[in-house]
Protein backbone atom coordinates (compact mmCIF):
# COMPACT_ATOMS: atom_id res chain seq x y z
CA UNK A 1 0.00 0.00 0.00
CA UNK A 2 1.37 3.44 -0.96
CA UNK A 3 2.23 5.57 2.06
CA UNK A 4 0.64 8.99 2.52
CA UNK A 5 1.68 11.85 4.78
CA UNK A 6 0.04 15.08 5.85
CA UNK A 7 2.14 18.18 5.22
CA UNK A 8 2.14 21.95 5.30
CA UNK A 9 4.11 23.43 2.41
CA UNK A 10 6.51 26.06 3.71
CA UNK A 11 8.57 27.05 0.64
CA UNK A 12 9.26 26.49 -3.04
CA UNK A 13 12.46 24.71 -4.02
CA UNK A 14 14.88 25.57 -6.83
CA UNK A 15 13.48 22.85 -9.06
CA UNK A 16 9.92 24.16 -8.65
CA UNK A 17 8.47 21.70 -6.13
CA UNK A 18 6.83 22.78 -2.91
CA UNK A 19 8.65 21.69 0.26
CA UNK A 20 7.27 20.50 3.59
CA UNK A 21 8.25 18.19 6.44
CA UNK A 22 6.39 15.09 7.52
CA UNK A 23 5.67 14.16 11.14
CA UNK A 24 9.21 12.78 11.52
CA UNK A 25 10.82 15.95 10.15
CA UNK A 26 11.75 14.41 6.79
CA UNK A 27 11.87 16.92 3.92
CA UNK A 28 9.25 16.11 1.28
CA UNK A 29 9.08 17.62 -2.21
CA UNK A 30 5.64 17.94 -3.80
CA UNK A 31 5.09 19.24 -7.37
CA UNK A 32 2.20 21.65 -7.96
CA UNK A 33 1.95 22.58 -4.28
CA UNK A 34 2.06 26.18 -3.03
CA UNK A 35 3.36 27.84 0.15
CA UNK A 36 0.78 27.58 2.91
CA UNK A 37 -1.02 24.56 1.41
CA UNK A 38 -2.11 21.86 3.85
CA UNK A 39 -2.32 18.60 1.98
CA UNK A 40 -2.20 14.87 2.07
CA UNK A 41 0.62 13.61 -0.14
CA UNK A 42 1.25 10.19 -1.67
CA UNK A 43 4.91 9.13 -1.43
CA UNK A 44 6.40 8.09 -4.78
CA UNK A 45 10.07 7.92 -3.75
CA UNK A 46 11.67 7.91 -0.32
CA UNK A 47 15.12 7.82 1.27
CA UNK A 48 16.16 8.26 4.89
CA UNK A 49 16.70 12.00 4.39
CA UNK A 50 14.01 13.12 1.91
CA UNK A 51 10.96 12.00 -0.02
CA UNK A 52 9.16 12.92 -3.22
CA UNK A 53 5.38 12.85 -3.29
CA UNK A 54 2.31 13.89 -5.26
CA UNK A 55 -0.82 15.59 -4.01
CA UNK A 56 -3.45 13.07 -2.98
CA UNK A 57 -5.81 15.57 -1.36
CA UNK A 58 -5.61 19.34 -0.90
CA UNK A 59 -6.95 19.79 2.63
CA UNK A 60 -6.75 23.59 2.67
CA UNK A 61 -5.20 25.82 -0.01
CA UNK A 62 -2.55 28.27 1.12
CA UNK A 63 -2.88 32.05 0.67
CA UNK A 64 -0.46 32.01 -2.27
CA UNK A 65 -2.46 29.50 -4.36
CA UNK A 66 -4.33 30.91 -7.37
CA UNK A 67 -6.28 29.50 -10.30
CA UNK A 68 -3.86 28.74 -13.17
CA UNK A 69 -4.68 30.72 -16.34
CA UNK A 70 -3.97 27.84 -18.76
CA UNK A 71 -6.30 24.80 -19.04
CA UNK A 72 -3.36 22.65 -20.12
CA UNK A 73 -1.72 23.25 -16.73
CA UNK A 74 -4.73 21.54 -15.16
CA UNK A 75 -4.18 18.64 -17.59
CA UNK A 76 -0.68 18.30 -16.05
CA UNK A 77 1.29 19.98 -18.83
CA UNK A 78 4.90 20.08 -17.67
CA UNK A 79 5.84 23.31 -19.44
CA UNK A 80 5.29 25.55 -16.39
CA UNK A 81 5.86 24.84 -12.72
CA UNK A 82 4.18 27.77 -10.96
CA UNK A 83 1.00 28.89 -12.72
CA UNK A 84 -0.86 27.97 -9.52
CA UNK A 85 1.30 30.33 -7.40
CA UNK A 86 0.58 34.06 -7.02
CA UNK A 87 3.08 36.27 -8.83
CA UNK A 88 4.35 37.97 -5.64
CA UNK A 89 4.98 34.56 -4.08
CA UNK A 90 6.90 33.43 -7.16
CA UNK A 91 9.20 36.45 -6.87
CA UNK A 92 9.66 35.94 -3.13
CA UNK A 93 10.54 32.28 -3.70
CA UNK A 94 13.16 33.12 -6.31
CA UNK A 95 14.68 35.78 -4.07
CA UNK A 96 14.91 33.21 -1.26
CA UNK A 97 16.40 30.55 -3.57
CA UNK A 98 19.15 32.94 -4.67
CA UNK A 99 19.86 34.06 -1.10
CA UNK A 100 20.05 30.46 0.09
CA UNK A 101 22.42 29.39 -2.66
CA UNK A 102 24.77 32.36 -2.14
CA UNK A 103 24.70 32.35 1.65
CA UNK A 104 28.32 31.14 1.97
CA UNK A 105 29.77 33.96 -0.14
CA UNK A 106 30.81 36.37 2.58
CA UNK A 107 29.88 40.01 2.05
CA UNK A 108 27.88 39.65 -1.15
CA UNK A 109 24.97 42.09 -1.40
CA UNK A 110 21.89 40.44 -2.93
CA UNK A 111 19.66 43.05 -4.52
CA UNK A 112 15.88 42.87 -4.77
CA UNK A 113 14.73 40.67 -7.64
CA UNK A 114 13.81 42.45 -10.87
CA UNK A 115 10.52 41.59 -12.60
CA UNK A 116 10.89 42.86 -16.20
CA UNK A 117 8.74 40.38 -18.15
CA UNK A 118 4.93 40.20 -18.34
CA UNK A 119 3.34 37.39 -16.36
CA UNK A 120 2.19 35.72 -19.61
CA UNK A 121 2.83 36.08 -23.33
CA UNK A 122 6.60 36.62 -23.03
CA UNK A 123 8.11 33.73 -25.02
CA UNK A 124 9.65 34.66 -28.37
CA UNK A 125 11.36 31.26 -28.65
CA UNK A 126 9.93 27.83 -27.82
CA UNK A 127 10.41 24.13 -28.36
CA UNK A 128 7.68 21.51 -28.51
CA UNK A 129 7.53 17.75 -29.02
CA UNK A 130 5.56 15.96 -31.73
CA UNK A 131 4.21 12.45 -31.30
CA UNK A 132 1.85 10.78 -33.75
CA UNK A 133 1.64 14.03 -35.71
CA UNK A 134 0.34 15.94 -32.66
CA UNK A 135 2.44 18.77 -31.20
CA UNK A 136 2.59 19.56 -27.52
CA UNK A 137 4.67 19.39 -24.36
CA UNK A 138 5.58 16.53 -22.06
CA UNK A 139 3.08 15.78 -19.32
CA UNK A 140 4.40 16.45 -15.83
CA UNK A 141 7.04 13.90 -14.80
CA UNK A 142 6.81 11.88 -18.03
CA UNK A 143 7.88 11.62 -21.67
CA UNK A 144 4.27 11.44 -22.84
CA UNK A 145 3.37 14.27 -25.21
CA UNK A 146 0.29 16.20 -24.11
CA UNK A 147 -1.23 17.84 -27.22
CA UNK A 148 -1.24 21.65 -26.95
CA UNK A 149 -3.35 23.84 -29.20
CA UNK A 150 -2.45 27.16 -27.56
CA UNK A 151 0.20 28.30 -25.07
CA UNK A 152 -0.35 31.54 -23.11
CA UNK A 153 3.40 31.78 -22.46
CA UNK A 154 4.08 32.51 -26.15
CA UNK A 155 4.09 35.98 -27.62
CA UNK A 156 0.77 36.30 -29.52
CA UNK A 157 2.48 36.23 -32.94
CA UNK A 158 4.46 33.11 -32.02
CA UNK A 159 1.33 31.45 -30.63
CA UNK A 160 -0.49 32.08 -33.93
CA UNK A 161 2.41 30.60 -35.89
CA UNK A 162 2.53 27.58 -33.59
CA UNK A 163 -1.17 26.95 -34.23
CA UNK A 164 -0.52 26.95 -37.99
CA UNK A 165 2.41 24.54 -37.66
CA UNK A 166 0.62 22.22 -35.23
CA UNK A 167 -2.39 21.98 -37.57
CA UNK A 168 -0.12 21.03 -40.51
CA UNK A 169 0.88 17.66 -38.96
CA UNK A 170 4.62 18.20 -38.45
CA UNK A 171 6.89 15.12 -38.25
CA UNK A 172 7.48 13.38 -34.93
CA UNK A 173 10.41 14.64 -32.88
CA UNK A 174 11.47 18.10 -31.75
CA UNK A 175 9.83 21.26 -33.07
CA UNK A 176 11.37 24.74 -32.61
CA UNK A 177 9.98 28.23 -33.30
CA UNK A 178 11.62 31.65 -33.05
CA UNK A 179 10.15 35.13 -33.50
CA UNK A 180 12.52 37.89 -34.65
CA UNK A 181 12.31 41.49 -33.46
CA UNK A 182 10.48 42.47 -36.68
CA UNK A 183 7.84 39.72 -36.31
CA UNK A 184 9.38 37.31 -38.84
CA UNK A 185 9.10 33.71 -37.61
CA UNK A 186 11.29 30.70 -38.39
CA UNK A 187 10.48 27.05 -37.68
CA UNK A 188 12.56 23.87 -37.48
CA UNK A 189 11.66 20.20 -37.24
CA UNK A 190 13.99 17.44 -36.15
CA UNK A 191 13.05 15.27 -39.13
CA UNK A 192 12.39 15.93 -42.81
CA UNK A 193 8.92 17.37 -43.46
CA UNK A 194 7.32 17.15 -46.86
CA UNK A 195 4.60 19.55 -45.79
CA UNK A 196 6.99 22.33 -44.76
CA UNK A 197 6.21 24.44 -47.83
CA UNK A 198 2.53 24.59 -46.84
CA UNK A 199 3.20 26.80 -43.80
CA UNK A 200 5.50 29.24 -45.59
CA UNK A 201 4.06 32.75 -45.72
CA UNK A 202 1.38 32.02 -43.13
CA UNK A 203 1.27 33.72 -39.70
CA UNK A 204 4.58 35.48 -40.36
CA UNK A 205 6.54 32.28 -41.10
CA UNK A 206 9.44 33.15 -43.43
CA UNK A 207 11.60 30.03 -43.10
CA UNK A 208 11.40 26.33 -42.27
CA UNK A 209 14.41 24.12 -41.56
CA UNK A 210 13.15 20.56 -41.90
CA UNK A 211 15.47 17.83 -40.66
CA UNK A 212 19.20 17.95 -40.04
CA UNK A 213 19.93 15.98 -43.20
CA UNK A 214 16.57 16.16 -44.92
CA UNK A 215 14.93 18.83 -47.02
CA UNK A 216 16.78 21.95 -48.11
CA UNK A 217 15.76 24.99 -46.04
CA UNK A 218 12.61 26.78 -47.15
CA UNK A 219 13.09 30.56 -47.14
CA UNK A 220 15.24 32.37 -44.58
CA UNK A 221 16.12 30.29 -41.53
CA UNK A 222 18.49 32.80 -39.88
CA UNK A 223 16.80 35.99 -38.69
CA UNK A 224 17.71 39.09 -36.72
CA UNK A 225 16.46 38.17 -33.27
CA UNK A 226 17.34 41.64 -32.02
CA UNK A 227 19.15 44.42 -33.89
CA UNK A 228 22.65 43.07 -34.49
CA UNK A 229 21.89 39.63 -33.00
CA UNK A 230 21.24 36.83 -35.49
CA UNK A 231 20.10 33.26 -34.96
CA UNK A 232 18.02 30.36 -36.17
CA UNK A 233 15.27 28.26 -34.57
CA UNK A 234 17.72 25.77 -33.00
CA UNK A 235 20.09 28.46 -31.68
CA UNK A 236 19.99 29.60 -28.08
CA UNK A 237 18.44 32.98 -27.33
CA UNK A 238 16.87 34.24 -24.13
CA UNK A 239 13.20 33.32 -24.34
CA UNK A 240 11.84 36.65 -23.09
CA UNK A 241 12.40 39.81 -25.15
CA UNK A 242 11.87 42.23 -22.24
CA UNK A 243 13.60 39.87 -19.82
CA UNK A 244 16.68 39.76 -22.02
CA UNK A 245 16.76 43.55 -22.36
CA UNK A 246 16.80 43.83 -18.56
CA UNK A 247 19.45 41.11 -18.24
CA UNK A 248 21.76 42.80 -20.76
CA UNK A 249 21.23 46.18 -19.10
CA UNK A 250 22.09 44.73 -15.68
CA UNK A 251 25.25 43.04 -16.97
CA UNK A 252 26.34 46.33 -18.56
CA UNK A 253 25.67 48.21 -15.32
CA UNK A 254 27.60 45.61 -13.30
CA UNK A 255 30.62 45.93 -15.57
CA UNK A 256 30.48 49.71 -15.89
CA UNK A 257 31.67 51.78 -18.80
CA UNK A 258 34.97 51.42 -20.63
CA UNK A 259 37.49 52.10 -21.92
CA UNK A 260 39.21 48.85 -21.16
CA UNK A 261 39.97 45.42 -22.57
CA UNK A 262 37.26 42.82 -22.00
CA UNK A 263 37.38 39.08 -22.64
CA UNK A 264 33.91 37.62 -23.05
CA UNK A 265 33.54 33.85 -22.50
CA UNK A 266 30.47 31.84 -23.61
CA UNK A 267 29.50 34.81 -25.77
CA UNK A 268 27.18 32.86 -28.09
CA UNK A 269 25.87 35.03 -30.91
CA UNK A 270 26.89 38.23 -29.09
CA UNK A 271 23.90 38.92 -26.85
CA UNK A 272 26.01 40.89 -24.35
CA UNK A 273 28.83 41.77 -26.75
CA UNK A 274 26.82 44.53 -28.44
CA UNK A 275 26.15 46.37 -25.19
CA UNK A 276 29.67 46.00 -23.83
CA UNK A 277 31.10 47.41 -27.08
CA UNK A 278 28.62 50.30 -26.99
CA UNK A 279 29.87 51.12 -23.48
CA UNK A 280 33.40 51.64 -24.77
CA UNK A 281 34.96 48.25 -24.08
CA UNK A 282 37.36 46.60 -26.50
CA UNK A 283 35.64 43.19 -26.52
CA UNK A 284 37.12 39.82 -27.49
CA UNK A 285 34.11 37.45 -27.71
CA UNK A 286 34.64 33.68 -27.56
CA UNK A 287 32.63 30.48 -27.44
CA UNK A 288 33.01 26.79 -28.20
CA UNK A 289 31.32 27.05 -31.60
CA UNK A 290 31.00 30.08 -33.87
CA UNK A 291 27.40 31.30 -34.32
CA UNK A 292 25.73 31.84 -37.70
CA UNK A 293 26.96 35.44 -37.80
CA UNK A 294 29.81 35.90 -35.30
CA UNK A 295 30.43 39.31 -33.73
CA UNK A 296 33.68 41.07 -34.71
CA UNK A 297 36.87 39.53 -33.32
CA UNK A 298 35.19 36.23 -32.39
CA UNK A 299 37.36 33.26 -31.32
CA UNK A 300 35.99 29.71 -31.34
CA UNK A 301 37.18 26.76 -29.27
CA UNK A 302 36.86 25.05 -25.87
CA UNK A 303 36.94 27.70 -23.18
CA UNK A 304 40.07 26.44 -21.39
CA UNK A 305 41.97 26.28 -24.69
CA UNK A 306 40.81 29.74 -25.75
CA UNK A 307 41.89 31.18 -22.39
CA UNK A 308 45.33 29.60 -22.71
CA UNK A 309 45.74 30.63 -26.35
CA UNK A 310 44.62 34.22 -25.94
CA UNK A 311 46.39 34.91 -22.65
CA UNK A 312 49.72 35.45 -24.37
CA UNK A 313 48.40 36.71 -27.70
CA UNK A 314 45.80 39.26 -26.53
CA UNK A 315 45.93 39.51 -22.75
CA UNK A 316 45.99 40.91 -20.17
CA UNK A 317 42.36 41.98 -19.79
CA UNK A 318 40.87 44.56 -17.48
CA UNK A 319 37.69 42.50 -17.11
CA UNK A 320 36.18 39.12 -17.99
CA UNK A 321 32.46 38.57 -18.58
CA UNK A 322 30.89 35.13 -18.88
CA UNK A 323 27.44 33.61 -19.39
CA UNK A 324 27.96 29.84 -19.22
CA UNK A 325 25.35 27.10 -19.61
CA UNK A 326 23.46 25.69 -16.64
CA UNK A 327 26.38 23.40 -15.76
CA UNK A 328 28.54 26.43 -14.98
CA UNK A 329 32.12 27.34 -15.88
CA UNK A 330 34.21 24.83 -13.94
CA UNK A 331 36.56 24.32 -16.90
CA UNK A 332 37.27 28.06 -17.12
CA UNK A 333 37.91 28.93 -13.46
CA UNK A 334 41.67 28.24 -13.34
CA UNK A 335 42.26 30.18 -16.55
CA UNK A 336 40.23 33.15 -15.29
CA UNK A 337 42.22 33.26 -12.05
CA UNK A 338 45.51 33.13 -13.98
CA UNK A 339 44.31 35.95 -16.27
CA UNK A 340 43.77 38.10 -13.15
CA UNK A 341 41.30 40.72 -14.45
CA UNK A 342 40.31 43.35 -11.92
CA UNK A 343 36.58 42.70 -12.48
CA UNK A 344 34.52 39.61 -13.34
CA UNK A 345 30.86 39.78 -14.36
CA UNK A 346 29.24 36.35 -14.23
CA UNK A 347 25.73 35.86 -15.65
CA UNK A 348 24.12 32.61 -14.51
CA UNK A 349 20.92 30.67 -15.11
CA UNK A 350 21.73 28.28 -12.23
CA UNK A 351 22.50 29.92 -8.92
CA UNK A 352 23.90 26.69 -7.43
CA UNK A 353 26.67 26.42 -10.03
CA UNK A 354 27.22 30.18 -9.75
CA UNK A 355 27.85 29.78 -6.01
CA UNK A 356 30.21 26.86 -6.65
CA UNK A 357 32.22 28.75 -9.28
CA UNK A 358 32.36 32.01 -7.32
CA UNK A 359 33.79 30.16 -4.32
CA UNK A 360 36.54 28.74 -6.55
CA UNK A 361 37.60 32.12 -7.94
CA UNK A 362 40.52 32.47 -5.57
CA UNK A 363 41.52 36.07 -4.92
CA UNK A 364 38.11 37.47 -5.85
CA UNK A 365 35.26 38.74 -3.70
CA UNK A 366 31.65 38.67 -4.85
CA UNK A 367 30.40 42.20 -4.13
CA UNK A 368 26.89 42.23 -5.64
CA UNK A 369 24.32 39.81 -7.06
CA UNK A 370 21.24 40.91 -8.99
CA UNK A 371 18.47 38.29 -9.47
CA UNK A 372 16.07 38.70 -12.39
CA UNK A 373 12.85 36.82 -13.04
CA UNK A 374 12.91 36.68 -16.83
CA UNK A 375 10.67 33.57 -17.11
CA UNK A 376 7.47 34.00 -15.04
CA UNK A 377 5.42 30.93 -14.07
CA UNK A 378 8.61 28.83 -13.99
CA UNK A 379 11.26 28.14 -11.36
CA UNK A 380 13.93 29.64 -13.61
CA UNK A 381 15.90 32.65 -12.30
CA UNK A 382 18.84 34.56 -13.78
CA UNK A 383 21.55 36.17 -11.65
CA UNK A 384 24.17 38.77 -12.57
CA UNK A 385 27.13 38.79 -10.17
CA UNK A 386 30.05 41.19 -9.95
CA UNK A 387 33.33 39.98 -8.45
CA UNK A 388 36.34 42.19 -7.69
CA UNK A 389 39.96 41.17 -7.31
CA UNK A 390 41.49 41.53 -3.86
Amino acid sequence: MTATVELEITALAAGGDGVGRDGNGRVTFVPRSAPGDRLRARIVHATSSFARAEIADLIAPGPTRVDPPCPHFLERCGGCQWQHVARAAQLAAKQAIVAGALRKLEGVRIHAIADPAPALGWRRRARFHVEGGKAGLYALGSKRVLPIDHCPQLEPALDAAYAVVAAATPPDGELALLCAHDGRIVVATERAWRGAARVMGRAGIVGVLAGAGGDAPHGDVVVEVEPGLWGGPWDFAQASRLGNAALVAQARAALGRGPGRLLELYAGAGNFTRGFAADGWEVTPTDAVAPARPPPGFHAGPVHEVLARLASAEGPWDAIALDPPRTGAAEAIDGIVRAAPRTIVYVSCDVATLARDAARLTGYRASDAWPLDVMPQTAHVEVVMRLQRG
